[in-house]
């Protein structure tokens, strides 16, 4: 069966080839709300949806009186350890818990099919979870994983298993590694919502790719880390 997409789905698929094909340069001016809502004969609530999934690619930004322009370089990344967060050992009042918001297969956009190294046709599960420590959110995550290689994946097995656990164990997947990207960002309307802050708080957005053993990338996340939660320390080394 065919899976209907929305509009601004479509929609941001377009707007996402146009920057990665046209190869625009970065802090060039990105079209406006209304030039878009024109351009492709859609509202702008349609637009504005799109919008807000290019910024979390980290594709465009909006910057005060400006309005939105290319922020896309291709990126390098560096390599972090993989971490759980439903291990996270902290007090029994602060314990980690995990709601599930989304659980559904879908076609993926073309940044995330590209990340996944999937052709466009080929579904994922997309996954919204909103992570918690006691009963305060503190992480909103959307990830992505190619469908086929998951196969009869339920809702059920994430509520009561780590992720990487449950593939692990269900599909015999072995990790090998993976790469993650930060970057800074702001809190938006849907985001303010599930996290209990207010629009425009800063925030870090963490890109999450992680590979099998035969190198072939098996998930894709997108997080929001509100700053007032977290803080992360890099090593630096001095070359000699």
């Amino acid at each position: 069966a065919m899976i209907k997409r929305p509009k601004y789905a479509i929609l941001a698929d377009k707007l996402i080839k146009n920057i990665l094909e046209t190869q625009q340069p970065t802090n060039t001016r990105f079209f406006t709300e209304k030039e878009l809502a024109h351009k492709y004969s859609v509202s702008r609530s349609t637009v504005r949806a799109a919008l807000s999934e290019l910024e979390d690619l980290k594709l465009i930004a909006k910057a005060k009186n400006v309005g939105y322009y290319v922020t896309y370089e291709p990126v390098q990344y560096d390599y972090a350890h993989f971490y759980s967060f439903s291990k996270l050992d902290m007090p029994a009042e602060q314990a980690p818990t995990t709601e599930i918001l989304l659980f559904t297969q879908t076609i993926p956009n073309y940044y995330v099919a590209q990340m996944l190294h999937l052709a466009q046709d080929e579904p994922v599960y997309r996954v919204e979870r909103l992570r918690l420590l006691g009963h305060q959110p503190v992480l909103f995550e959307k990830t992505f994983l190619p469908a086929e290689r998951f196969p009869a994946l339920k809702r059920n097995e994430l509520v009561k298993n780590s992720l990487y656990d449950l593939l692990a164990t269900k599909y015999q997947l072995k990790i090998k590694d993976g790469a993650e990207e930060f970057f800074a960002s702001l809190i938006n309307e849907r985001e303010a919502d599930l996290l209990d802050l207010r629009v425009g708080s800063p925030c870090l957005k963490i890109q999450r790719l992680a590979y099998d053993i035969f190198e072939r990338p098996f998930e894709f996340t997108i997080t929001t880390a509100p700053s007032r939660y977290f803080a992360y320390k890099v090593p630096l080394t001095k070359d000699v």
